[in-house]
């Protein structure tokens, strides 16, 4: 098949392109004289244009499917182009690296529909993030943006955007998304986990084809390898269910839902990080209103869509200075990581800072960029960062003024600039755009101001959850993660915490009687096909996980300290020891891991450190001498091993079950599916709850009602007769009523539970019941 997916263009692409070796190389082409200004104007301003006119006249029909699906990609193109126009990116750069369309495009339409939430209600408009006003704002910034860009002088010699046009045939990874979510579908049906099983097979086989296959494929396949495998992997847990599935994206959802209702967003978010948060609130509003496209197909499906090119950024910025074997090898590392596709697309204003930090990343060592537009443009991400998700800013403001103050330090016995201006210029973007968003502008700084007092109040906390006996290694290894205990343990450490952090809760007596002690309950494990085997995978997957990061480690620092070392692979070494830093912190401190999930910073910090241990990686296949070309092999099959493990296919297949991508049971499917009348009963229970209520439900409930109705004032996590107060008011989802099932988390550790049913049914009143859900007061 010979069709392309651009309409013009004669062959590869820019990304395809071989790369001539040094030796006998021809001598370069004297580069042709630059055309008049005037002569190429129009053709710079005329394609802009045609762009912005097409999203206003498609606007109108954005209630048809076809309507929709083009203005998303018109939306997420078109404003990125004019703004990288205007920056002055050169095209070149842009073919080479265009995750910065997509980048550029939602900082324009952010703010963008900022500035017409800002200035509506003065001229009289009540509800501005309707699709009428955000498509006159997106349209005037947009042709601000493409005035600006038309005064940019062109670059003689460059390639223009013919070069992007990819063959149909390259395109064949994005089915395997496809084919994901359709495995989601027929799992959720009760059809059975087949399709599902075998997609997740498909997309390792592909990973480790592209790996062993890199020097015989394009730059632009190898990256849609892994778009299309990271986002089949993430679909196939967001496309389970009717609604959202994860943790924090319920409450993200409820806080769409009351913006988008809203038509208006408001500045004043004092104790409310997720209302502050851009990414939750102005831009999905504008996403919805400008293509029709729901909030909850966004969180399920577009939200994703824009993540999975997280992994595809890191590849492009190390394909700068690696073979292509290995740059592809570090964009898969990250996608076999189950916090990349498992974790993190249930966190839906982490998606867009994640990728907004790798965008900045990539383009502060990007030397392709003149200095101003590289600046501007890791500058911009920055902002674009700090309205998207707080810890992550912090973390992120962390790891820049780590890097500036180390390449100070190198600059003195190595030759390499005392400063990189574009990380500075991030740096300080960023710091100041933190201390005014979080401070005077949203008053959302109460995450900060917490994790200040528990410092003052319980210092660093370090290793918290080291036991008696325990050695420092193994409890730096195991960090400061939530330890599971028993029923009974966990019921005297909750019942000891109410006691005495929450006097106002007054338990019933009869809460003291033995028979209402709390028992063990977990989900019914399978029994494993394969023990051996399935140990065996465990076992390497840790050894693998454990030495890459070891690795990781040595390669940024032989980098930054190499005399070798081209200037914007040290500063993305310096950026990757700062990580280091920042990440020994949180590993050996509870407060510092109480305030920012670890498995999250370490996805944020692998942008420079995935880099580093593929360099080092490559480094030793050098070494091998006539096995060289066993390493890729070697590479393939070691980042298959922590796929398999990860993505729950051994589970499903040796083990003794997989996760709520792969099984319609366990802890995953028990915790995050959400049915109908689960959503009934916690809207019913929001309804009739009076404000000043104590309320209770358990770890599953909690999630029900804060997709059916956001987070109750008063909302108690601990289900147990001796912490219920004796007017409670209590909401049961259908693990806590079907399958007898609690789950809770108190004092650092967490303990799976039978539902107190009993003491329920012998002391409150049930008020409401579907079968699915209850609700018991008293």
């Amino acid at each position: 098949m010979r069709a392309r997916a651009a309409a013009m263009g004669s062959g590869a692409g820019v990304l395809d392109r071989p790369t001539a070796s040094r030796a006998g190389a021809p001598a370069p082409a004297r580069r042709p004289a630059a055309p008049a200004p005037a002569a190429r104007r129009p053709w710079r301003v005329w394609p802009g244009a045609a762009g912005l006119a097409a999203i206003a006249a498609l606007v109108p029909a954005a209630g048809l499917w076809p309507a929709r699906a083009a203005l998303l990609a018109l939306v997420l193109t078109v404003p990125g182009l004019l703004l990288l126009g205007a920056l002055r990116v050169p095209v070149a750069a842009t073919l080479r690296t265009p995750v910065y369309v997509v980048g550029a495009s939602l900082a324009v339409v952010t703010a963008s529909g900022l500035a017409v939430d800002l200035l509506g209600p003065p001229l009289g408009v009540a509800q501005p993030l309707r699709a009428v006003p955000l498509l006159v704002g997106l349209e005037a910034v947009g042709l601000v943006l493409l005035a600006a860009s038309a005064w940019a002088r062109p670059r003689p010699g460059r390639p223009g955007w013919r070069a992007a046009a990819v063959p149909v045939r390259r395109l064949w990874p994005l089915a395997l998304p496809l084919a994901a979510a359709a495995g989601a579908a027929l799992l959720t049906g009760g059809h059975g986990p087949g399709l599902a099983i075998g997609v997740v097979a498909a997309e390792l086989v592909a990973l480790a084809a592209a790996v062993v296959l890199a020097p015989r494929m394009s730059a632009s396949q190898l990256g849609l390898v892994l778009y299309g495998v990271g986002l089949g992997l993430a679909w196939a847990y967001t496309m389970r269910g009717g609604s959202v599935y994860g943790f924090d994206i319920t409450a993200e959802y409820q806080v769409m839902r009351s913006t988008g209702l809203a038509g208006l967003w408001e500045t004043a978010h004092t104790d409310d990080a997720y209302g502050a948060m851009l990414s939750l609130t102005v831009l999905p509003a504008s996403l919805h209103e400008l293509t029709g496209i729901s909030e909850l197909v966004l969180l399920k499906a577009v939200y994703p869509a824009l993540f999975a090119l997280f992994p595809v950024a890191v590849f492009l910025v190390a394909r700068r200075f690696l073979s292509p074997r290995y740059a592809v090898a570090a964009g898969a590392f990250i996608v076999v990581q189950s916090y990349f596709f498992q974790q993190i697309p249930a966190i839906a204003r982490q998606e867009i800072a994640l990728l907004a930090f790798a965008i900045a990343v990539a383009a502060a060592v990007d030397r392709r960029l003149p200095r101003g537009p590289r600046m501007a443009l890791a500058a911009t991400m920055g902002l674009l960062l700090v309205v998207s998700h707080y810890t992550t800013t912090y973390l992120a403001i962390a790891i820049l003024a780590c890097a500036v103050v180390l390449q100070l330090a190198v600059s003195t016995f190595r030759p390499a600039p005392r400063v990189s201006g574009a990380v500075v210029a991030a740096l300080l973007v960023t710091a100041a755009g933190a201390a005014l968003w979080y401070g005077p502008v949203t008053g959302s700084s109460s995450n900060l101001a917490d994790f200040q007092e528990r410092v003052a109040a319980r210092g660093l906390q370090p290793l918290p959850n080291r036991e008696p006996g325990q050695g420092i290694l193994q409890s730096y290894l195991q960090g400061n993660t939530t330890s599971a205990v028993g029923a009974a343990e966990y019921q005297e450490l909750a019942a000891e915490d109410y006691a005495k952090n929450r006097p106002f809760v007054i338990p019933l007596p009869a809460a003291e009687q033995p028979r209402y002690d709390l028992r063990d309950s977990r989900p019914a494990a399978g029994q494993a096909a394969a023990p051996r085997v399935a140990g065996a995978l465990d076992g390497a997957e840790l050894v693998i996980q454990q030495a890459a990061n070891a690795l990781a480690a040595l390669g940024a620092l032989v980098l930054a300290l190499r005399r070798r070392t081209p200037p914007f692979l040290r500063t993305v070494a310096l950026l990757g020891l700062g990580t280091l830093a920042v990440l020994a912190a949180i590993r050996l401190s509870g407060t510092a891991a109480n305030a920012y999930n670890q498995e999250r910073a370490f996805l944020q910090a692998l942008v420079p450190l995935a880099v580093g241990l593929a360099w080092i990686a490559q480094a030793g296949a050098g070494r091998l001498g006539r096995l060289r070309p066993l390493a890729g092999a070697a590479v393939a099959l070691v980042l298959a091993t922590i796929l398999v493990n990860t993505s729950g296919l051994a589970g499903a297949t040796v083990g003794t079950g997989a996760g709520g991508n792969l099984a319609a049971e366990g802890e995953d499917h028990e915790r995050f599916l959400i049915t109908e009348p689960e959503l009934a009963g916690a809207a019913w229970f929001g309804a009739q709850v009076p404000d000043d209520a104590v309320v209770y439900a358990d770890r599953y409930g909690q999630l029900r009602l804060f997709a059916a109705v956001g987070q109750p004032p008063r909302l108690m996590l601990d289900v147990t007769p001796r912490t219920l107060d004796q007017h409670a008011w209590v909401y049961a989802s259908r693990t806590n009523v079907v399958d007898g099932r609690a789950r809770s988390q108190n004092s650092g550790r967490s303990a799976v539970y039978a539902f107190p049913a009993r003491f329920l049914g012998d002391h409150y009143d049930r008020v409401y019941d579907n079968g699915e859900s209850r609700v018991h007061r008293r």
